[in-house]
């Protein structure tokens, strides 16, 4: 078995979620008034996130000859971590 190194991106960050846990949907209002409060807005779970750039990690698998690999962009805002991680 080989191993494919992956890159997951959420907003932007290299992140490890619960897949069960990621919305794309506009939250529910769950009061009268049709405000949206903290409690309505599902929390994301995540096992793992990293300040550090994608693009380090990418740099990381190439120089120890991990090939295969894919990133994974997790929702919007992650062209730019994606492209840089490409590179």
């Amino acid at each position: 078995m080989k191993f494919r190194p992956c890159i997951d991106l959420h907003h932007g960050q290299v992140k490890q979620i619960v897949g069960s846990t990621l919305r794309f949907t506009s939250p529910t209002t769950d009061n009268d008034d049709d405000t949206v409060t903290a409690s309505s807005v599902p929390e994301l779970a995540t096992n793992f996130a990293t300040e550090r750039p994608a693009r380090e990690f990418a740099e990381r698998y190439a120089r120890d000859g991990l090939t295969g690999g894919h990133v994974i962009l997790l929702g919007p805002g992650n062209a730019d971590a994606a492209r840089a991680a490409l590179r």
